[in-house]
C-alpha cells in the first residue's frame, strides 16, 4: 500500500502524486490519461489507459493431458481473462479438436485465431449480455425440471428420460461457470459493477445461490443414475414415500428461490420454519430402503438426494435473508 499526502492548489483543487513504480508497471506516461472511478463505499479506483485490453494470458499446451487442459482453461475462464492463447511447439489435430470440445462447454468463448503453434480463445460476451438475475432464474428452471424428471424416471424406470436428465446437467454447469466468471470480473474490475447493475457485494449472493442450485442439479443427475440401476419396479408404498419427499423438497426449493428473487424476508423465514423436520423424513427414507432390499441401494441414493435438495433449499432461504439486507440497504 502506498501513502500520499493530499495537497491543494491555489485554485482549491485537491491532488496527490502517483507512485512511480506502479505507474511504470501499468504503463502510465506523461500526458496520458487515467480514469477515476468512485465506489459507493468511498474508495476511488485509478484505472490506467488500455488496462482492460491487456486482459489476456498464455497457456502452454505441451505435456498437458485432456483433464489438465480442461481444468486450466476453465480456471482462466473463471478468472475473467478475455483472451487465452494456447501455444505449443506444434498444435496437433487431436489437440485442436480437444480445445474445440472444451471451448464448447463455456458460454461466450470462441476460437478466433489459429496457427501451427497457437489456438487463441476469445470471450465474446460481457456481463450486460447475461444479467445475473436472468441467469439464476434460468439455472433454477433447468434444475427444477431436472429434479422433477429425474424422480419421474425413477418411479417409472424410464431409461430414456433418466439419460436425458443426466445430459442436461452440462447446461447447468455452463451457466454456473458463467456466473463464477462474472463474479471474478467484478472482483477484478470495479467498472464491471455498472455493467452488472449491482455491486460485488450483492453479486456474491447470486454466485452463492448458483452454487447451491448446481448441487441440486447434480443430485437430479444422481437420482437418474439410480433409476438406471433399479432391478425391479418400486412397491406402491415405497413409491408414495419417494413422491412425498420429492414434493416436500421441491416446495422448499421453489419457495426459497422465490424469497431470494423477491428479497422477501417473510417468505424466507416461513421456509426456514420447516427446517426441524429432518429426523422424521430420514426415518421414512430408511424404512423405504428396508422395505425393498433388492432396490435398497438405489432407493437410499434417491431419498438421500431429495433430503439434500431440501437442505440446499434451506441454504438458499438463509442466503435470501442476507441478500435482502444488501438489496434494501446497499452500501
Amino acid at each position: 500500500m502506498y501513502t500520499r499526502k493530499v495537497q491543494v492548489t491555489g485554485g482549491g483543487t485537491f491532488f496527490v502524486t502517483l507512485p512511480k513504480e506502479w505507474a511504470e508497471r501499468v504503463g502510465v506516461r506523461h500526458g496520458g490519461e487515467v480514469q477515476l472511478v468512485p465506489s459507493g463505499g468511498g474508495p476511488l479506483l485509478v484505472i490506467p489507459e488500455g488496462l482492460r485490453e491487456r486482459n489476456r494470458c498464455r497457456l502452454p499446451l505441451d505435456g498437458r493431458s485432456r483433464v489438465e487442459l480442461t481444468r486450466d482453461i476453465i480456471a482462466r475462464y473463471i478468472a475473467g481473462y478475455d483472451v487465452i492463447e494456447i501455444s505449443g511447439a506444434r498444435v496437433r489435430q487431436e489437440e485442436r479438436r480437444m480445445v474445440r470440445e472444451i471451448t464448447q462447454s463455456l458460454i461466450g468463448v470462441e476460437i478466433l485465431e489459429e496457427t501451427q503453434s497457437t489456438v487463441v480463445l476469445h470471450s465474446v460476451v460481457n456481463i450486460r449480455d447475461f444479467p445475473a438475475r436472468h441467469t439464476i432464474h434460468r439455472i433454477f428452471d433447468i434444475t427444477l425440471a431436472m429434479l422433477d424428471d429425474a424422480v419421474s424416471a425413477f418411479l417409472g424406470r424410464d431409461v430414456e428420460l433418466a439419460r436425458d436428465v443426466i445430459e442436461r446437467d452440462d447446461d447447468v454447469d455452463r451457466l454456473v461457470l458463467l456466473v463464477a466468471r462474472q463474479f471474478s470480473l467484478l472482483l477484478r474490475d470495479l467498472l464491471s459493477e455498472a455493467e452488472a447493475g449491482m455491486s460485488r457485494f450483492q453479486f456474491l449472493y447470486y454466485h452463492t445461490v448458483a452454487d447451491q442450485l448446481e448441487r441440486v442439479a447434480d443430485h437430479g443427475a444422481k437420482i437418474s443414475q439410480a433409476a438406471l440401476g433399479l432391478s425391479t419396479g418400486l412397491l406402491p408404498g415405497v413409491a408414495d414415500r419417494v413422491k412425498g419427499l420429492h414434493q416436500e423438497s421441491r416446495a422448499v426449493l421453489v419457495e426459497a428461490v422465490r424469497a431470494f428473487e423477491e428479497a422477501d424476508t417473510t417468505q424466507a423465514n416461513r421456509v426456514l420454519g420447516g427446517k426441524e423436520d429432518r429426523a422424521r423424513l430420514l426415518e421414512l427414507a430408511q424404512i423405504s430402503a428396508a422395505d425393498q432390499p433388492e432396490n435398497a441401494h438405489a432407493i437410499s441414493i434417491v431419498m438421500d438426494s431429495l433430503l439434500r435438495t431440501r437442505e440446499y433449499g434451506f441454504n438458499i432461504a438463509e442466503i435470501a435473508l442476507d441478500a435482502a439486507i444488501a438489496h434494501n440497504h446497499p452500501l
